[in-house]
């Protein structure tokens, strides 16, 4: 790897350039560079910390908590340039970055927590809040951090510091490389098309992204489905050839557990016998009671509790829903018994023929920048904001737009939208915040990002998108508000700090939205005409909907989100085989043959992160929350764009980040705790 020169790193070490407070200089940044400004940053963040733990002053608030939140910010830049190249510009250089860096600063948070002089004066200030007559923000963000140390290890005794530590940098290394394993998989596992009467079933635009597809895998005249879920999904949807469904099936659903260098079990082996005894050295019997200790439930028994309900009451209808499809299947003279490969293509032939429901016909009139729109338009009615695109802004790849939010003509945040797909970029979708709001040293205007694999148009064509992808960029920008309305003072009390179980309610919640008949009028326009959507389309929309209902009310979500609880429930220190363990967990459910998990543990990288590590029912959670929120909205005067109801929401919920407990938050809001049962009856399962 080339050595970066000094200019190169001290662009990513200095204040960020250019307005706003200045914008990340990802336009400079390289591989090479990366590395080198993060080593720089790291030593320079040491030599702050040493500084204040020996500081010779009595510690106070100002010069111990706050003096802490306000230190590493070179650390921070580097930091956010690092994350961004490491998930969306995968190159070899990149990943070679990556394996070297990600192990660092692991360290540098334990190395934080085991210091015992800084502990030390944060205990100090913690014991003095009330005589030092601390404000209720200043509080609790003294116990927060004071809360974090000690679950990074503070107060233990050395050699268990020591062992943490060891342990916190090797699980970083591990969470790397399960990350590029799947994006070694995901880039380089295609299944080819030899014949055309493969493509049997495909619409033109699949049809041409498979010739594409293999051209660029250097087989011109052939066909291929690359292990990728803008193409696997509409394969298995529409594709007639039962056996090809069945290869690519095999070929999605195997990712991260094939054997090889790719290989992810043993990866995942390790990270949890890793975990359970991080978990036994901090006092916790189980690595699934370590992380759920901080969080909404409490218990991973009170998150097993409510999934085994859900579970419960969906059983019953997803077995009817088997029934129907292979019923389908033998009117039709198919002979098979349903397999998981089958249940994409006969669920849209149910839909088609049950609520006359024709998935194209949606896709049709969802062009990518109208969904956008409709996205802005909402925050706009709800929020009052405005968008205001900035052409100028640094980006690392061209396909990647920057916009201004306002509010009454003063900018409040950045949003960079980087949505479509590319070579090396992690798959999915998701939200990152690259700088949080903060005012205790001047006001800092938040940043933030959406980003996903869209395919990329191509001869200028419109991106079409299904009403699934449009729901996603719906709820990923939900995440995005959170970050962006935030006015907490501090950057720790941010949005991103919330409990986990409470962070998915803004983005659910944003994706009710898409639902609304007015928008959809507006907004979903069919591709050629621009006639707008019609009422009987949108009608066979709802319908469907209801039928398929959100996501954690159905099997494929709930039986991973019980094996990720389960496999950190048995994280103690013993050897774990998760895949044995999802095998035995999902018979003993009773998951129906012909339905499959929507993330396997072998490619399940919320399991593996640690924000979602026994925390996948953290959607379950939050979906229940914006049930009982959306009633309340619903019931509204204005409905959803109901003034008073937006501005409460706003003001309690978005605006506050974690500088208000969530429990509290949410009653702030509603005015009582949750109702366990809005979204049961929200799908007219209540009564089961």
């Amino acid at each position: 790897m080339t050595q970066p020169s000094t200019t190169e790193v001290e662009a990513l070490l200095a204040p960020w350039p250019g307005p706003y407070g200045g914008l990340p200089p990802f336009d400079v940044a390289t591989p090479a560079a990366i590395e080198r400004a993060f080593g720089i940053a790291l030593e320079r963040k040491r030599a702050e910390l040493r500084a204040i733990g020996d500081n010779p002053a009595p510690p106070t608030f100002e010069n111990t908590v706050e003096a802490l939140e306000d230190s590493g910010r070179e650390l921070r830049r580097v930091s956010v340039v690092y994350q961004v190249f490491a998930s969306t510009m995968g190159t070899p250089q990149m990943r070679e970055v990556e394996k070297n860096v990600a192990p660092l600063l692991p360290v540098l948070e334990d190395e934080i927590a085991h210091d015992d002089a800084l502990f030390a004066r944060i205990e100090a200030v913690w014991q003095g809040r009330e005589a030092a007559g601390l404000t209720r923000e200043q509080e609790r963000l003294t116990e927060l951090v004071r809360d974090r140390l000690k679950r990074r290890g503070a107060g233990l005794p050395p050699e268990a510091k020591k062992r943490l530590g060891e342990i916190n940098a090797r699980v970083a290394s591990l969470q790397a490389r399960f990350n590029q394993n799947l994006v070694t998989d995901q880039d380089g596992q295609a299944v080819f098309i030899e014949d055309e009467s493969g493509l049997d079933g495909l619409g033109e635009e699949q049809r041409l992204a498979a010739a594409q597809a293999a051209t660029e895998r250097g087989r011109p005249g052939t066909w291929a489905i690359p292990n990728r879920r803008p193409a696997v999904w509409p394969f298995l949807t529409q594709s007639t050839r039962r056996d090809l469904r069945e290869k690519v099936w095999r070929m999605w659903t195997m990712r991260g557990d094939n054997p090889g260098e790719s290989d992810n079990k043993p990866v995942i082996a390790e990270i949890l016998k890793l975990r359970g005894e991080k978990a036994r050295l901090l006092g916790f019997p189980s690595f699934a009671h370590f992380a759920t200790a901080n969080r909404m439930a409490r218990t991973p028994e009170a998150a097993l509790e409510l999934m085994t309900k859900t579970w419960q009451s969906v059983i019953g209808p997803t077995r009817a829903l088997v029934a129907d499809l292979q019923a389908i299947a033998d009117a039709e003279g198919a002979g098979i018994r349903l397999a998981p490969w089958d249940r994409l293509f006969y669920s849209a032939r149910l839909r088609k023929s049950r609520f006359d429901l024709d998935a194209d016909a949606v896709r049709q009139h969802l062009e990518l920048e109208s969904v956008l729109a409709a996205i802005f338009w909402a925050a706009g009615r709800v929020h009052g904001l405005a968008f205001r695109q900035l052409p100028d802004a640094p980006v690392c790849h061209p396909s990647i737009r920057v916009f201004e939010l306002s509010r009454g003509g003063e900018p409040v945040g950045l949003l960079w939208l980087d949505v479509l797909g590319r070579p090396g970029k992690m798959h999915g979708s998701w939200q990152a915040e690259y700088r949080a709001a903060e005012s205790f040293r001047g006001r800092v205007l938040p940043i933030s990002s959406v980003n996903s694999g869209l395919p990329a148009p191509r001869d200028g064509e419109p991106v079409l998108l299904p009403w699934e992808y449009a729901n996603v960029l719906f709820h990923e920008f939900g995440h995005a508000l959170h970050m962006l309305l935030s006015e907490a003072r501090y950057p720790s009390l941010g949005s991103v700090a919330v409990p986990w179980d409470f962070v998915e309610l803004p983005s659910f919640l944003n994706e009710r939205w898409l639902l609304d008949h007015e928008l959809l009028a507006r907004f979903a326009r069919l591709h050629g005409t621009g006639a707008p959507i019609s009422e009987e389309l949108v009608t066979s929309i709802e319908r469907a909907l209801r039928f398929d209902r959100v996501l954690t009310l159905n099997l494929d979500f709930l039986g991973g989100a019980i094996v990720d609880m389960r496999m950190h429930l048995l994280a103690d220190g013993r050897d774990v085989d998760a895949v044995r363990l999802e095998e035995e967990t999902l018979a003993e459910l009773g998951m129906p043959e012909a339905w499959d998990l929507i993330m396997r543990v072998p490619h399940c990288w919320h399991s593996i992160s640690d924000g979602y590590a026994a925390g996948l029912y953290s959607y379950l959670w939050s979906d229940v929350m914006t049930a009982d929120v959306a009633e309340a909205f619903l019931s509204s005067p204005g409905g959803l764009y109901d003034v008073e109801t937006g501005e409460r929401w706003r003001r309690t919920i978005l605006s506050v980040g974690t500088s208000v407990p969530a429990e509290e938050a949410f009653r702030d809001f509603m005015g009582r705790d949750p109702d366990p049962s809005a979204l049961l009856r929200r799908f007219g399962l209540e009564a089961r």
